[in-house]
């Protein structure tokens, strides 16, 4: 991948003159280059970076250049040399800001800057210059837009500069073009391009058809479109109509997808309307902007948009700006919002946040809510145009600022024709989490009613935050209730209604409703299109089912909830050798009822192919990642069972003798279980089977474990076996064993060796709990000894660490002796 080597913005532009200002930054400072001219001139870098903003590199729109320059000669660098001149007629530099730059501003910079969201870290410090470029045709920067922004690997430099006089020669690129268009498919769709752009329609459609008829993938469509243009032109409508439908079907570009079959069908939707065949229209404009959507065609989607009226009014003013009409835009947002609104939204529009900011903090209580709508507009309309989100977060964050964002939202989906724009649910769900990180939960409620409509996604987002938000201080029937409506909401996508089943499914068990709370979680379990989540709502019926003492059901939902699982955590085979193992060891306890629910769990998954595998698969060897299934099921139904139960323990046991990570984890659970049942030398014995499984997770939960039983028995040989290599080694937990050690060593008596253990605590790290104890015990103990200044430092850093009770305890001891 290459590195960038300046970053460009464009600053203005004047499509009438054929002009567009840029400001090029300097990004890469290479020692080695020196601190003399860093910045670019020579034309060749500025026709790259006109095909580049063509070629859709940047986050905005593909452009005409792209189709008569290929990607191989815009690598070509004298392909470059040779041809700028016709794409560029003449650049100056208008202004330049720290340049040359000077040794020690040199040592200062970094060696590179990352573009981020348009932007570049110390823009202000960085090398740069302005540049007026005057290219050749206007079409040529139709693509760019004022504030567009991107990183570029081009480089100036070439051989000369441009000739004086020395433009577009329209006779001698035809000649050249037909000289190689016999051998050269692009040379040919050239050849027709210049042709047209010289006034010989008939020339250029011949050259258009040549390729229609070769049916060349790469320029089929390309040649249709533009031939249809040409008899479009020329009053031919129905042959227009035809060739355009022709276009729509051509197969998609190597490299450009559907770029030539939307704007086909935009083209065809266009002529149809002005041939009055409205319903005909429309279906052409689906059909854009379906494609459109697909590649993320922003052109083709806001072209759509404005002929089918439903540009907004901060969309027409977007476009407006960007192309350079201040005034037209500012027009725009004064006839819909008002001359408030529409100076807030020149400096919006402007990227001059900190005005911005200022102007809403300075509105009238009159101008709010069309300083709202304006701003929310703004916000839908980039969430659409830029794939940066800066932007789109700083106009929700301004919306909100003005204290009715909720009215300015409304504002914007009920005018007439309003029409929710791609990706604008990623506009308003910002706006939504500026309201709710606000704690406005009244602003998040209404904003969240009244978004069902035309943003029901983030409606839904919003009642589960209230959801949420009325489940952590304890009102779990409204938590239900909100929850239950998010699932009732039109237009969500399957996974967001099964997530807020789910959700309902907790607050329901939370107030003891437990067989609905089964129904959510059974609905969300078959709505579920994510194995994990599935599994999940599976695992939460069986706790449910089990609560009402229904065994039966609770072990069916828990075999389903290993299944998903496992289909969610692993591979193909693996899962098929781990779903065969659950079932035959499951057959060697004698659960026969549980081994047809393994079948019938992998039959429901409905994928033929995985159940196939299960029924045939004979590899059930219970080592590694085979043990999955059984290790989960096993250690669910342990948790749910307790010491009751048989199930569980007995299929961790078969578990145990095993191979790999999850025989030790069964392991390490049965210990567990002993322990806690009061027996340690059982659980001594499975801690140490877990330790000669060889497995690194495991075995440190195993040592883990027995450092603790040997240190609640007050045996210190035991405990520094198995926390002593740990304490002196660099592991993260070193620091915490050590601790461990020191404070039986503490128990016992053994001030020198406490001390010593506890020292490599507070060496070792700065976690609060850890430092206050050990901090306040060695400034205990030292203050005994001989070790005054010590003892106090030590005390000071338990104190500062603020973790009770030993924070505390130090301080007072520091008060005594300071």
């Amino acid at each position: 991948m290459s590195t960038d080597l300046f970053g460009v913005r464009v600053l203005d532009l004047d499509p009438d003159r054929r002009r567009v200002r840029f400001r090029v930054f300097v990004v890469y400072y290479e020692p080695a280059w020196g601190t003399g001219d860093l910045l670019p001139d020579h034309p060749t870098f500025f026709c790259r970076l006109l095909w580049e903003a063509a070629e859709h590199f940047t986050p905005h729109r593909f452009g005409p250049m792209t189709d008569v320059v290929t990607l191989d000669e815009f690598l070509d660098e004298w392909w470059v040399e040779c041809n700028t001149h016709r794409f560029v007629a003449g650049v100056e530099r208008v202004a330049e800001r720290n340049h040359p730059v000077g040794d020690e501003d040199f040592d200062r910079l970094a060696t590179f800057y990352y573009e981020r969201d348009g932007g570049w870290q110390d823009e202000e410090r960085l090398a740069q210059a302005d540049y007026d470029v005057h290219v050749t045709d206007a079409r040529w920067i139709e693509s760019l837009r004022i504030g567009q922004s991107w990183g570029t690997t081009s480089y100036s430099g070439g051989i000369g500069g441009l000739a004086d006089g020395h433009g577009v020669d329209w006779a001698e690129w035809e000649e050249e073009c037909a000289e190689r268009a016999e051998d050269d498919p692009h040379a040919r769709f050239v050849l027709g391009w210049v042709r047209q752009a010289r006034g010989d329609t008939e020339g250029a459609a011949e050259a258009y058809r040549r390729l229609v008829e070769a049916r060349d993938r790469r320029l089929h469509g390309k040649a249709l479109l533009y031939l249809g243009a040409l008899h479009e032109a020329q009053g031919e409508d129905e042959s227009a109509c035809e060739l355009y439908r022709q276009a729509e079907q051509s197969r998609k570009h190597e490299r450009y997808a559907q770029r030539y079959r939307s704007r086909a069908a935009l083209r065809l939707g266009a002529l149809l309307r002005r041939l009055g065949r409205e319903e005909e229209a429309q279906a052409a404009f689906a059909r854009a902007t379906e494609r459109g959507e697909e590649d993320r065609d922003s052109s083709v989607l806001a072209e759509v948009r404005r002929l089918t009226g439903a540009e907004s009014p901060a969309e027409a003013a977007d476009r407006l700006y960007a192309r350079g009409d201040r005034e037209g835009a500012a027009a725009a947002i004064a006839e819909h919002y008002g001359a408030a609104a529409a100076e807030l939204a020149d400096r919006v529009l402007a990227g001059d946040t900190e005005a911005a900011g200022a102007a809403v903090s300075a509105l009238d209580d009159t101008d709010r809510v069309a300083a709202a709508t304006v701003l929310v507009d703004l916000a839908m309309t980039w969430a659409q145009e830029r794939d940066g989100d800066a932007a789109v977060a700083k106009a929700a964050e301004l919306a909100a600022a003005t204290g009715r964002a909720v009215e300015g939202y409304l504002g914007v989906v009920e005018r007439d024709g309003f029409v929710a724009a791609s990706g604008s649910d990623d506009a308003v769900e910002r706006l939504l989490t500026y309201l709710s990180d606000a704690n406005d939960e009244e602003a998040v409620i209404a904003l969240a009613t009244a978004a069902v409509r035309a943003h029901p996604s983030v409606a839904r987002e919003g009642v589960s935050r209230s959801g949420r938000a009325a489940g952590d201080r304890g009102d779990h029937a409204a938590a239900a209730r909100w929850f239950a409506r998010g699932a009732e909401i039109e237009g969500i996508g399957e996974e967001s209604r099964a997530a807020c089943r789910y959700d309902l499914g907790l607050a329901l068990r939370e107030l003891g409703e437990t067989e609905r709370a089964r129904e959510a979680f059974a609905r969300a379990e078959s709505e579920f299109t994510i194995w994990e989540n599935a599994g999940a709502a599976a695992r939460r019926r069986a706790e449910a089912a089990h609560a009402q003492g229904e065994s039966t059901a609770a072990y069916e939902d828990w075999v389903r909830a290993a299944v998903y699982k496992t289909r969610a955590d692993h591979d193909g085979k693996t899962a098929v050798r781990a779903v065969r193992l659950l079932a035959d060891l499951l057959g060697e306890v004698g659960a026969e009822a549980l081994v047809r629910y393994v079948a019938t769990a992998v039959r429901q998954m409905g994928d033929q192919d995985f159940q196939r595998a299960v029924d045939a698969c004979t590899d059930v060897r219970a080592r590694g990642d085979r043990l999955f299934a059984v290790f989960h099921f096993a250690h669910w139904v342990l948790e749910a069972e307790g010491d009751g139960g048989e199930l569980g323990p007995v299929l961790l046991e078969k578990a145990a003798e095993g191979l790999g990570e999850f025989a030790a984890g069964a392991a390490v659970t049965l210990g567990a279980r002993a322990h806690y049942g009061g027996d340690n030398a059982t659980a001594r014995e499975w801690w140490r089977r877990a330790l000669e499984k060889g497995n690194k997770k495991m075995s440190h939960r195993a040592v883990t474990n027995l450092g603790q039983v040997a240190k609640l028995e007050r045996d210190l040989p035991e405990l520094l076996e198995h926390y002593g290599p740990v304490a002196e080694s660099d592991h993260k937990d070193g620091p915490m064993f050590a601790a461990h050690i020191g404070e039986l060593q503490y128990w016992l008596e053994d001030w020198d060796e406490a001390v010593r253990w506890y020292r490599r605590t507070l060496d070792g790290t700065d976690a609060p709990e850890l430092v206050s104890e050990a901090g306040y015990r060695v400034g205990e103990i030292l203050l005994g000894g001989e070790e005054h200044e010590a003892a106090l430092a030590c005390l000071r850093r338990a104190a500062d660490s603020g973790y009770a009770p030993f924070a505390e305890q130090a301080q007072e001891l520091l008060s005594r002796e300071e």
